[in-house]
């Protein structure tokens, strides 16, 4: 059965969602970006009325288009590289956009209302719940509103008047206002993600909960049931191998009306140790009903199966109770089948392997008995 993931799962794929839609927005932005910078220098040369553009203007122009598309190029490698963290490509993210904000202002550094561009960046971090990257960018913002400033008053191709320091301090306090508003995001947004962790945490706690025998801490029947359906989905689609046993403890009711119920309990943990020890993402096992287990094998051959099934056995049958006599063991009886048939369902699988542990049952115990070599004799007997 498919498990619900955790809140930090859920909230890192919202944050995957996020920075996907940015790429696209930066690859919008970038051609933007690049078109403008072509066309400053076309209209320069064209335009008698401008001023002759200078060698250190295309000088800059190149560089900055440089370092616009280093920006934009190693977001979009990062980005698709699966050995790079979630947290280190959301800040790629926002430093991408740095970049191509930055160049921008520095290169149009006479128009103002750019200077506050690379500011903007501190509310799409904010969306990313990281609060270092805000104040990076912030002191970042700052440098750069400054150089463009020095380059307005002081640059050589400058627009040819002063800036007003009321201008200077207005752009100061409109950068620090988005960073007020960024902060502001980062506190909600921070609220919010913990509200998603704290749900989707509590929700799996819960489903595993209902997925999860309590006695025995194996899966319940519904979710071995499940477990085993998806498992047969696959070897559907792919071939993938899949093979399952049920298993029953012999004499259960005799342990149980001979020493108590506690007993009986006790060899029913004993059990689920013995088959925790063999279960990992492609063995699950669950409690069926009483002392009856089912337990999948998804991926594994018959041979493969029928070897680990047999380890449990041996392992199983080991195990020694302070309240036995000496001479006495408790064993299980098996029923093993894998699956060959394609027009299989789960209830008929699940069968299969009852009939095998039946016939187990019916001819001494302490066995295991693989359905299809039964099912392959009884055709033999019948021809």
């Amino acid at each position: 059965m498919e498990k619900k993931g955790t809140g930090a799962e859920h909230v890192s794929y919202r944050h995957n969602v996020f920075r996907n839609k940015m790429l696209g927005f930066e690859k919008i932005l970038f051609i933007i970006m690049v078109s403008v910078n072509i066309l400053y220098i076309i209209v320069s040369f064209a335009d008698k009325n401008l001023p002759a553009i200078m060698t250190e203007d295309i000088i800059r122009l190149i560089s900055v288009t440089v370092v616009q598309i280093i920006s934009y190029c190693s977001f979009r490698m990062i980005n698709s590289r699966d050995n790079f963290s979630n947290e280190t490509k959301n800040r790629m993210c926002c430093i991408s956009l740095v970049g191509l904000f930055a160049a921008e202002e520095l290169l149009f550094y006479f128009c103002e209302p750019l200077w506050v561009g690379t500011a903007v960046v501190m509310v799409i971090s904010s969306f990313f719940n990281d609060r270092k990257t805000i104040f990076v960018i912030y002191a970042t913002s700052i440098v750069v509103w400054i150089a463009s400033a020095f380059m307005y008053n002081y640059g050589a191709t400058s627009a040819g008047k002063a800036l007003d320091v009321r201008d200077f301090a207005a752009t100061f306090l409109l950068i620090s206002c988005v960073l007020a508003i960024s902060v502001i995001l980062y506190n909600f947004n921070k609220l919010q993600v913990e509200d998603v962790v704290e749900y989707y945490d509590g929700e799996k706690k819960l489903q595993e909960k209902l997925s999860t025998d309590y006695l025995t801490q194996l899966h319940t029947r519904f979710s071995i049931y499940e477990n085993i359906k998806q498992a047969m989905h696959d070897y559907y689609f792919s071939g993938k191998d899949v093979c399952v046993a049920m298993l029953d403890i012999d004499f259960f009711k005799k342990v149980n009306d001979t020493y108590g119920h506690d007993k009986g309990d006790m060899v029913l943990r004993t059990l689920s140790r013995v088959i925790s020890q063999y279960t990992d993402d492609t063995i699950h096992a669950g409690r069926y009903g009483g002392e009856e287990f089912l337990i999948l094998f998804s991926g594994y051959t018959r041979k493969q199966a029928g070897k680990i099934l047999e380890g449990m056995l041996t392992n199983f049958r080991n195990q020694e109770y302070d309240f036995l006599p000496e001479d006495v063991i408790i064993t299980f009886s098996a029923g093993f089948t894998y699956l060959d048939n394609k027009n299989m369902d789960v209830e008929g699988f699940i069968k299969c392997a009852d009939e095998a542990l039946y016939y187990s049952k019916e001819h001494g115990r302490n066995q295991i008995t693989y359905y299809n070599d039964l099912r392959l004799r009884d055709m033999q007997v019948n021809r």
